[in-house]
């Protein structure tokens, strides 16, 4: 089949008045907070210890939108993207503006209709006020692009918090029985994981203990990719003062913990995560957040060892072990030279979000750049990176208990550097392909960069793969679909959004 009946092609638009040439060390300012000036409007944090925010283009309209969860008192957000990064609040117009002290959401095809529902997850952590029974609710998208309440009828109206002090933890989304449909797993903290598989239908049954990953602890935000190469997905769960799990699917539907082996299981306070190819080497490292101590409490750069299912730590080595009490973040190339930059939120009093500039083109690692960026935000949980207008750069949205933050990318970068994004999509119960890898192949260098359906912290990022070109004209791209399919697309040209369906 010829190549142009696989895409669909978006150019990139042009730069607009107001933004300006250069990078953090020459003085200017990288961000600008815009969020008032969007559409966004006043949020309540449930009472508690962090919170997320959902990007997504859930209409298929080709903008991404945001959905905010709030505390008890405040309904949920929905913020649609008008095209040109404004936002209209519209939860009350398709029925999601629910007051239900929500702290975590998550779109994807519950139904396997072809369009994307919603999840959120809640719970009753220091809130007297609270009444809620069931910690997870489903919303199903509807022909007429509203929503209703099936909850129940799905199989997820239970409380899954087992005492008061249980907490949110994270959820994400995936194929983790490789039938087709995706399946939830969700985790608490001072609680347990849950497992829950869909039926083909949309509707779920809770099998984590008989999978062998229903234990409690302290559990933070999980990603679902195939860390092992054997095409089934696996589970990294960050875990606060006990070890971190990766739970290794056996293909036989169990897990087996191979945390130890891999080298990623340390104990300290392990929160936020997330999965990208920062080095460029072609294979994913993870990054997971931490609340920084001059006793030897860190944040954990995991840098992947090739083909191996092994990991060695650099966060010392590249210099991103200390970003305060860290919660969210996200790697982007925020200036399109080719390389990862890496945002990370701070929760300490006062505390900034981190912000590190990616160097690893002259061979020096991270240099934190936050003063000199222009991101103000304090107390940030939640953070995801994502193109709000659609000028080909990547701007970033942040939840704290100030309120949502959205700071748009002001950067032009140099003359002649340019972008991709790739939009991988399925026909079938998983259409925004969760769990697919998007590579790039330029200049003998192999990029990775993974799609998930959950990840930051109780987050999620659009389903795209965002790359900085720097100088190339043309480049290869492979894709690797969560069912074994794969696709090389030969000499792309830069500065366009390929949406990429698979045959």
């Amino acid at each position: 089949m010829a190549l142009h009946t696989f895409l669909l092609v978006v150019s990139g638009a042009a730069a607009t008045a107001g933004v300006h040439e250069g990078s953090p060390s020459q003085g200017a300012a990288l961000f600008m907070e815009v969020g008032a000036a969007r559409g966004i409007q006043p949020y309540v944090m449930a009472p508690g210890l962090s919170a997320g925010i959902a990007a997504e283009d859930y209409d298929g309209d080709g903008d991404i939108d945001l959905f905010v969860p709030n505390g008890i008192g405040a309904a949920d957000q929905l913020y649609i993207n008008d095209g040109t990064g404004h936002f209209v609040e519209s939860a009350a117009r398709v029925g999601l503006d629910v007051d239900g002290n929500h702290r975590a959401a998550l779109w994807f095809d519950a139904d396997g209709d072809g369009d994307l529902d919603l999840l959120t997850v809640g719970d009753c952590y220091e809130n007297t006020l609270c009444t809620g029974t069931s910690s997870l609710r489903l919303h199903q998208q509807l022909a007429d692009g509203t929503f209703r309440d099936v909850t129940q009828g799905a199989g997820l109206g239970r409380d899954l918090t087992i005492q008061p002090d249980t907490h949110v933890g994270g959820v994400a989304v995936g194929d983790l029985d490789s039938d087709g449909d995706l399946d939830i797993f969700v985790c608490f903290w001072e609680g347990l994981s849950f497992l829950y598989v869909n039926d083909g239908h949309g509707r779920f049954v809770d099998r984590g203990l008989e999978k062998g990953i229903q234990l409690e602890l302290n559990h933070w935000q999980p990603v679902l990719h195939d860390f092992n190469g054997d095409g089934h997905l696996d589970i990294f769960q960050a875990v606060d003062f006990h070890a971190n799990r990766l739970w290794i699917n056996q293909g036989d539907g169990t897990f087996v913990d191979r945390a130890p082996q891999a080298g990623v299981d340390n104990a300290f306070n392990e929160m936020g995560v997330s999965l990208a190819d920062y080095d460029r080497d072609g294979d994913l490292d993870l990054y997971v957040t931490n609340i920084f101590t001059t006793t030897g409490r860190h944040n954990l750069l995991y840098e992947r060892r090739g083909a191996q299912l092994a990991f060695d730590e650099v966060s010392a080595q590249m210099g991103v072990q200390d970003s305060g009490c860290g919660w969210g973040n996200t790697f982007s190339d925020v200036d399109h030279d080719g390389w990862l930059d890496l945002a990370a939120t701070n929760s300490c009093a006062g505390g900034h979000t981190r912000f590190f500039w990616n160097r690893l083109s002259s061979g020096s690692g991270f240099e934190e750049v936050t003063p000199r960026v222009g991101i103000d935000g304090y107390n940030g949980t939640g953070l995801v990176a994502f193109d709000m207008d659609g000028d080909g750069d990547r701007d970033l949205a942040q939840v704290s208990i100030e309120g949502v933050r959205v700071f748009e990318n002001t950067l032009v970068a140099s003359p002649g550097r340019g972008y991709l994004v790739i939009r991988p999509r399925m026909r079938g119960a998983n259409p925004y392909s969760a769990g697919a890898v998007v590579t790039l192949l330029e200049g003998g260098r192999r990029t990775a960069s993974a799609i998930l359906a959950g990840s930051s912290i109780m987050s999620q990022e659009p389903a795209e793969a965002h790359f900085g070109l720097g100088s190339a004209a043309l480049v290869d791209v492979r894709i690797d679909w969560p069912d074994g399919s794969h696709r090389v697309l030969e000499d792309v040209a830069p500065n366009q959004v390929l949406t990429v369906v698979a045959p």
